[in-house]
């Protein structure tokens, strides 16, 4: 409408915040960062300690090489196939029935590590903040916020992980200097190594970098698509770094031999750092935020998509991309329709719950970190990388 003063154009529909569906590529670098860094620096140092030793190192670089390559593959199959859609694919009933079939286990796969991951969650809040009679209420909290964050969509989710994203890392990078001050050069050696046990770190670490092929999943909401396959190898380099710097720091304070045998050790080493001035008397309780504020983010992530797959895997319509409301819309409540499809929280309330009770499954049968390490994340994690490419096959015949 005009205004009557001055006679400009006013647009109602006219936002400060996009409500476009779409990201930047430096708000896709920046979540990758977060989700790749979080998981891996609580749970690789132990791991690799324990079969390489300081050779670590060198299989966290072939791990970060690997997941780069994965990268580029998911690539070159997103642009001749299109993951999301099953009819845009499927010419066959046939075809659509498998299709469908690898939607809902990949799906289901996403909602097992999210529950992993918010297990994790879970104990880390359980052992460094608060006590194990609050285990049920921060297990429903943290699966409250992430049904709820799937009602927000995805631009409200990246967003406040780019606002969050140098107030995380600023503070890690300080820590991290810091503690260079406690490390001993010396336990850098090679004390005992192996074929088996080398490959099974380099195998571990490349899993744990795989996680950048969420960007399969990011790619069709960039708002430059061609570059968010250079903002994931930004990220894998960026994460390369800091788990390199954390695993030497490591090495250099507890040696190998105590690294193996600890369950959180980088959190352990916030405890040892001491700030000068001494204004924190327990920086390792506030610098668990960053680890909270990361393994959230990779938590709300594979819930997301988990339930994209799921919906998509089930629906008998094409499902609606929000990432492609280009289209013009004949008034403003169809456009508030397309943004938040009714009945949208259903499946988000079904998708909580099992990730919720899988949760709640790993606590009630609580092991040592390192036993999971291997069953769940490496496992599925398998089953999701070959997922993929069989998918593929059956989109292109």
């Amino acid at each position: 409408m005009k205004s009557e003063d001055t006679g400009d154009v006013f647009d109602a529909s006219h936002t400060i915040f996009s409500q476009n569906h779409k990201i930047s590529p430096r708000q896709i670098r920046r979540a990758l960062t977060m989700e790749l860094f979080g998981a891996g620096s609580l749970l690789l140092p132990p791991c690799l300690a324990g079969t390489s030793g300081i050779l670590g190192v060198a299989a966290l670089c072939i791990g970060a090489a690997g997941a780069w390559v994965l990268v580029h593959i998911w690539d070159c199959l997103s642009e001749r196939c299109d993951f999301e859609s099953v009819e845009q694919n499927g010419h066959g009933t046939v075809n659509r029935i498998i299709q469908r079939i690898l939607l809902v286990m990949s799906g289901a796969g996403l909602l097992v590590l999210a529950g992993y991951v918010l297990y994790l969650l879970t104990v880390l809040l359980r052992d460094q903040l608060l006590t194990a009679r609050y285990e049920a209420a921060i297990l429903l909290t943290l699966t409250a916020a992430g049904v709820f964050g799937l009602r927000k969509g995805l631009e409200s989710r990246i967003r406040v992980y780019e606002v969050l994203f140098w107030f995380l890392i600023v503070p890690l990078v300080i820590m991290l200097i810091l503690a260079c001050f406690s490390v001993h050069p010396r336990y850098w050696t090679i004390t005992s190594y192996s074929v088996q046990g080398f490959g099974k770190s380099c195998w571990v670490s490349f899993l744990f970098f795989s996680i950048s092929s969420l960007i399969l999943f990011f790619k069709p909401h960039c708002s430059v698509p061609k570059r968010a396959v250079k903002s994931a190898g930004c990220s894998i380099f960026l994460v390369l770094v800091l788990h390199v710097a954390v695993y030497l720091i490591l090495i250099g304070v507890f040696q190998d031999s105590l690294l193996s045998r600890l369950q959180f050790p980088v959190i352990l080493l916030m405890a040892v750092v001491k700030l000068p001035g001494n204004f924190f008397e327990r920086q390792d309780a506030f610098m668990v935020g960053i680890w909270f504020f990361c393994l959230f983010a990779l938590f709300h992530s594979l819930l997301f998509y988990g339930s994209k797959a799921l919906q998509n895997g089930f629906c008998r319509k094409k499902p609606d991309r929000s990432g492609l409301n280009d289209q013009k819309l004949p008034d403003e409540n169809s456009r508030e329709r397309m943004q938040k499809p009714a009945g949208a929280l259903l499946p988000g309330v079904i998708c909580g719950t099992i990730v919720f009770l899988g949760a709640l499954w790993l606590l009630c049968h609580e092991q040592p970190v390192g036993s999971y390490l291997v069953m769940l994340p490496c496992l599925t994690g398998s089953l999701l990388l070959v997922l993929p490419f069989v998918y593929y096959v059956f989109a292109r015949k």
